[in-house]
């Protein structure tokens, strides 16, 4: 197993269209994940698509499983953050691997580093800014 920091990206150029260079991105939140070693970006991009677009009580029904109650409480942050589906035109990070992926209709499209880049991985003070505003990101 690895650890790898998953990062996820919204698109705020274009909503839920393809991703484009220049397009501005915001990071909205991380997660630390152990994976099997041979586990490929486009993998860790599956799992993020399908744990951060899940409902809670899905999720919920398998908190006794390896790695479920993490899966649960990262999109327990994410919906208490109002944050928004994770879609095309969006992307993701793997560090670890280093790789951007844009989240395309049906797969992933690998990118470089964005250069319109903004916001910051999930901290103790972003979520206090989030609290402190009173609405989502």
């Amino acid at each position: 197993m690895t650890l790898h920091l998953i990062t996820v990206c919204h698109n705020t150029d274009r909503g839920f269209l393809p991703y484009e260079p220049g397009h501005a991105l915001t990071r909205v939140i991380s997660h630390w994940r152990h994976l099997p070693t041979a586990t490929d970006p486009e993998q860790s991009a599956d799992w993020a698509y399908q744990v951060f677009n899940s409902d809670l009580e899905h999720l919920e029904t398998g908190r006794a499983a390896a790695e479920a109650e993490a899966d649960f409480l990262i999109v327990c942050i994410y919906r208490l953050l109002r944050l928004r589906s994770l879609a095309t035109g969006d992307a993701i990070t793997i560090e670890g691997h280093t790789t951007w992926l844009a989240c395309e209709r049906v797969s992933w499209r690998r990118i470089d580093t964005p250069a319109n880049l903004t916001g910051q991985s999930l901290s103790a003070s972003t979520v206090y800014e989030h609290l402190r505003r009173g609405h989502h990101a």
